[in-house]
């Protein structure tokens, strides 16, 4: 057995204790236990096996040259004197070698520990050196931590290398302290966002001998995990480097990452694709309603450009930002910080109050003016006037929402058109505050002013113009905050929804069948024969002009409802 021993270790059987250690560290370079199990099996047998066999021939050797005559006198009277005095000797030279060391490791800097190694090694004493190396490692000392690496490199502390007569106590406090100042090196590089140092601290951490049993690979797993879901900080580069390196995945046979810290994970890498597809939309500068309420929310303009890039916005858009809102304050409260007097809501101050409702107040006014003139020469009843009111309400009010749903899009295309004929030209054209636009909203506003005076004439259009004149004027007051009357919150469904031209639609068919049933009424006996040219003045507006006019009048109908009122 001990020539096997000795055949594993490559050294002659006088070896002494000092030849054996060294060439057993030497070759656990060979024969690592992660590498080759077997091998560092063998290696340990056989350098347990040599030290026992070199340390009972040193015995035997000592006791030999000590005292020739030993069989010719009792043992215990033979061996008491050496024994003791070997004692006594070893005791005093481990004395000296720890006031030696001492004095080594006194104020001692991790620049200067090879130097004193060195010195140590010189003095005999680089063993107790180790141990009030370590021993001076748990000390309440800034560079601590540095005085462990410096160790784990130089004498291969917390791995199965290193000395096995060190205090399991003492390295299982070194072990913890280590673990935490790795895992806090680790949390300020992710926090502070350095990617690349992470990756790197990280990639150098996964190779080292002290990380490799699975307790505390295992430790180190749950760490990193832990590390992603409580860091303020995202990168989708660190999340897929530690998914390929360590095997994290939600596949069936179960990945090295557990389930909670897994689905924690997940849901942080779909919320930052989230906000990365928002950054990417602000910088489309695109035309749709989630791609303009992310330029508005993530990018940094002053308070009039972003005033004026409000007013191309349409309910959409607004919807677009309400739902982005949500959405960033619950996953992204630091950009949050970062917007307007850090409210996400910020948009909220820039909604037009008013929008096209200025325009239909004039058609309105427009309207009545109309029914007002038509109740005055015709002397047409109350209810009649009003109906016909109605009706050319609807006909120019169609045609308006008509106009903007589909002009609105289009101007907004020529929106830097826009914004420069606003700031040349709309102060001067109108005395609305804030000026409106010259594409968008001045435009389809005066040509629902041309067509108001081609259907209903130039008193509908003159009042048309007053209205929006009223109005304008009315938006430069100031008015104290007891008399501001906030309008209700309701709820219009959008041009171009099933419902809205369901409604719309339904409201012209009424309009008209009131018109219909106020324009006529029943016959009398001697009526319904006359030509159909002449039909319409059998009706309550027999006394217009045209029917008065007539020659054959009475001769055809008779007297006329005026006269058959005449007593």
């Amino acid at each position: 057995m001990a020539v096997n021993c000795w055949a594993i270790l490559g050294l002659e059987a006088d070896a002494d204790l000092r030849s054996i250690k060294r060439q057993y560290a030497t070759l656990l370079k060979v024969h690592r236990p992660d590498e080759d199990p077997s091998g560092f099996q063998r290696l340990r047998e056989a350098y347990e096996q040599a030290m026992e066999w070199s340390r009972r021939e040193s015995s035997m050797s000592s006791f030999s040259q000590r005292d020739p005559v030993v069989e010719t006198q009792p043992l215990e009277r033979s061996l008491d004197p050496p024994l003791s005095f070997e004692l006594e000797h070893l005791e005093v030279e481990r004395t000296h070698g720890a006031r030696r060391a001492a004095q080594l490791l006194e104020d001692v800097t991790v620049e200067q520990l090879d130097e004193r190694l060195a010195q140590a090694q010189v003095s005999h004493c680089s063993r107790e050196f180790e141990d009030q190396l370590l021993m001076t490692c748990l000390s309440p000392r800034d560079d601590g931590m540095l005085l462990v690496a410096w160790g784990m490199e130089k004498f291969n502390w917390l791995s199965v290398w290193q000395r096995p007569d060190l205090s399991p106590h003492v390295l299982e406090l070194v072990l913890r302290a280590y673990c935490n100042h790795v895992e806090k090196g680790l949390r300020e590089l992710l926090d502070a966002g350095q990617v690349d140092a992470f990756v790197k601290r990280y990639l150098v951490l996964k190779k080292v001998d002290w990380l490799q049993s699975f307790e505390r690979h295992d430790w180190f797993n749950e760490t990193l995990a832990r590390l992603l879901v409580d860091s303020s900080f995202w990168s989708a580069h660190v999340f897929e480097t530690l998914c390929a390196h360590q095997h994290w995945s939600a596949t069936e046979d179960g990945g090295r990452c557990s389930q909670p810290y897994w689905s924690a994970l997940v849901k942080r890498r779909d919320e930052q694709v989230f906000v990365e597809t928002l950054e990417r939309l602000a910088v489309l500068n695109d035309r749709e309603p989630q791609s303009r309420a992310a330029r508005l929310l993530l990018t940094p303009m002053t308070d009039t450009d972003r005033s004026a890039f409000a007013r191309r916005f349409f309910e959409a858009d607004w919807n677009a930002c309400r739902t982005l809102s949500e959405k960033l304050l619950r996953l992204d409260p630091a950009r949050c910080r970062d917007m307007p007097n850090g409210d996400p809501y910020f948009w909220k101050a820039l909604v037009p109050r008013h929008q096209a409702w200025p325009m239909f107040a004039g058609l309105f006014g427009a309207s009545l003016t109309w029914a007002v003139g038509e109740y005055l020469s015709d002397k047409s009843g109350l209810g009649a006037s009003f109906v016909a009111m109605l009706f050319w309400l609807c006909v120019l009010a169609t045609p308006g929402a008509a106009l903007l749903w589909v002009w609105r899009p289009m101007a907004d295309r020529f929106w830097s058109l826009d914004v420069y004929l606003s700031r040349a030209v709309s102060p001067r054209l109108s005395f609305r505050c804030p000026a409106p636009l010259v594409l968008r909203e001045l435009l389809p506003c005066w040509l629902m002013g041309a067509l108001t005076w081609a259907c209903c004439g130039a008193p509908a259009f003159a009042s048309y113009t007053g209205v929006l004149l009223a109005l304008g004027v009315l938006s430069r007051v100031v008015w104290p905050e007891t008399l501001r009357i906030k309008p209700p919150k309701v709820r219009l469904p959008t041009l171009g929804s099933a419902p809205s031209i369901a409604l719309m639609i339904g409201v012209i068919g009424l309009t008209f069948l009131f018109y219909t049933i106020a324009s006529s009424q029943l016959m009398g006996p001697d009526q319904g024969l006359q030509p159909f040219a002449k039909r319409g003045c059998s009706g309550p507006l027999d006394s217009r002009q045209e029917c008065r006019i007539a020659p054959d009048y009475e001769q055809w109908y008779g007297p006329s409802h005026a006269q058959r009122a005449q007593p």
